[in-house]
């Protein structure tokens, strides 16, 4: 039997700011973070990550954790979760951020499954190094995140064969949204993400009411 799915963005969509922001702003990297984005502007968004990456070397992955669970969530999507759970969904989330700190939201939310970058650790501290394997698709549209949504839920959808929906917000989403059955922008942060959505929303209770009319 077929299993439907749905997989959430994190930062902005889950979480009411974005976690880089409120980090860097704690380490005082923000200045750093801009200068980053003016000089890889044109570069793979695979190569942005690496660098911010490195400006974590030496900070204690307890502190980041602290700092992470102080972010709000978003307005209504717990209860949105609980319906989709209801209806007998997995629920994924998948971030550009950090494995270690989404799987704390995993416990928080109670979600099924967290796909995030992998970072290095020497013991509790941060060695200023990622992981993870790039898998990106090279799609036409493609920025080279170095976590493919994309390929998460072309991979979910061929082990669990369901419906397939995408909530998120931003460039990094707009392959998983392209992809999807049914694709979410929730406050979406430009045109391109709002055009390859199938509704535009502001709030969790506005996509629950959706589904409820859009779910067989």
């Amino acid at each position: 039997m077929n299993t439907n799915f749905v997989i959430f963005d994190v930062d902005g969509t889950i979480l009411s700011k974005r976690s880089i922001d409120v980090i860097c702003e704690r380490y005082d990297l923000i200045s750093k973070i801009k200068q980053i984005d003016i000089n890889f502007k044109d570069a793979p968004r695979l190569v942005v990550t690496q660098k911010i990456v490195q400006l974590f070397s030496g900070i204690n992955r307890n502190e980041l954790s602290k700092i992470f669970d102080s972010i709000p969530l978003n307005i209504g999507v717990i209860e949105l979760i609980t319906f989709l759970k209801g209806r007998g969904f997995i629920i994924a989330i998948a971030t550009d951020g950090y494995k270690f700190l989404a799987d704390k939201l995993k416990e928080k939310i109670s979600v099924d499954l967290v796909y995030g970058n992998i970072l290095e650790f020497d013991g509790e501290i941060l060695t200023g190094r990622v992981l993870t394997i790039p898998g990106c698709l090279h799609t036409s549209s493609c920025q080279e995140y170095l976590i493919c949504k994309l390929r998460l839920l072309r991979s979910l959808k061929g082990t669990l064969g369901g419906m397939a929906i995408a909530i998120g917000d931003s460039d990094s989403d707009y392959c998983m949204l392209d992809g999807a059955d049914i694709s979410i922008a929730y406050k979406p942060k430009g045109d391109r993400i709002k055009n390859v959505a199938d509704i535009v929303v502001s709030d969790f209770f506005d996509v629950k009411k959706y589904l409820e009319t859009h779910l067989t």
